[in-house]
């Protein structure tokens, strides 16, 4: 009885301790949320997107240049990414399209990332509903690395603004992309994205043309994905602008998005 009291107590005093904590916690949330409202309203005024992934990458690096203690990134990003939600649906409710049929991990993956305070929508023609959507600037798609959307993104109108996971186990690829407004914002690792085309007369294999664009493009090459017969998805760490124009079996290339690159752990971490 004496040993479950001296328990109790010392419980006891641990959760005082932790309610103070919450109560600064709550405090902090609070300010917080204050100055996304600011945010906001400088965003409309200026027709900017609410959705920023640009900048979420800028806190997630930072937490990973931080002391996180007991937890691990993705555990710390976890919590993160509840407040940043929460923050994205004070400036608006996002409209999250997505293709029907998506796999369930695929589905889970988005889910967990934007959480179920957001508009989830599913639809058989996506990128359509999104070209005909009016806000816009609260409105994104996410599609599969591999979906034939991307041949109808031109990074103008529509651009690849964002990957997911943005916390990825040694592969460079993205599971999924992110499609929105040009995102405005640079960060100080992005990687561009640009869409090939090959002269029909000229189909080659993506290991052929990956060995000949690695010779033009040294370090900054990342990896690059077939996505039909004519057209390939090419990664970069740096913009180019007429880099490729020797490569005769290239007819077309298109720059359609640009995104802050994840960050990239071992196994271990998991």
């Amino acid at each position: 009885m004496v040993e479950e009291t001296k328990i109790n107590n010392e419980l006891r005093a641990l959760r005082i301790r932790l309610d103070q904590i919450n109560t600064r916690l709550q405090g902090i949330i609070l300010e917080r949320a204050d100055i996304v409202k600011q945010v906001a309203k400088v965003k409309n005024v200026n027709n900017l997107s609410v959705f920023q992934p640009s900048r979420e990458m800028e806190i997630l690096r930072e937490l990973n240049n931080s002391n996180l203690g007991s937890f691990n990134l993705k555990q710390i990003w976890g919590i993160w990414r509840g407040i940043i939600n929460a923050n994205t649906a004070i400036q608006s409710k996002l409209n999250i399209i997505m293709e029907k049929n998506i796999k369930k991990n695929n589905r889970d993956l988005i889910l967990h990332n934007f959480g179920s305070i957001n508009n989830l929508i599913e639809d058989e023609n996506a990128i359509d509903l999104l070209k005909k959507e009016k806000n816009i600037d609260s409105c994104i798609l996410v599609i599969r690395n591999d979906s034939t959307s991307l041949l109808d993104i031109d990074g103008k109108k529509l651009s690849v603004i964002g990957t997911l996971p943005q916390i990825q186990s040694n592969s460079e690829e993205p599971t999924l992309y992110i499609i929105g407004q040009p995102d405005q914002f640079f960060t100080e690792d992005d990687t561009y994205l640009y869409k090939i085309k090959i002269e029909k007369k000229k189909l080659i294999d993506k290991e052929y043309l990956s060995t000949l664009l690695q010779d033009y493009l040294d370090d900054d090459y990342k990896f690059i994905k077939k996505l039909s017969e004519e057209f390939y998805l090419l990664a970069i760490k740096d913009k180019v602008d007429n880099g490729f124009n020797n490569i005769s079996i290239i007819d077309e290339i298109q720059c359609i998005g640009r995104y802050a690159t994840p960050i990239i752990i071992g196994d271990e971490v998991e």
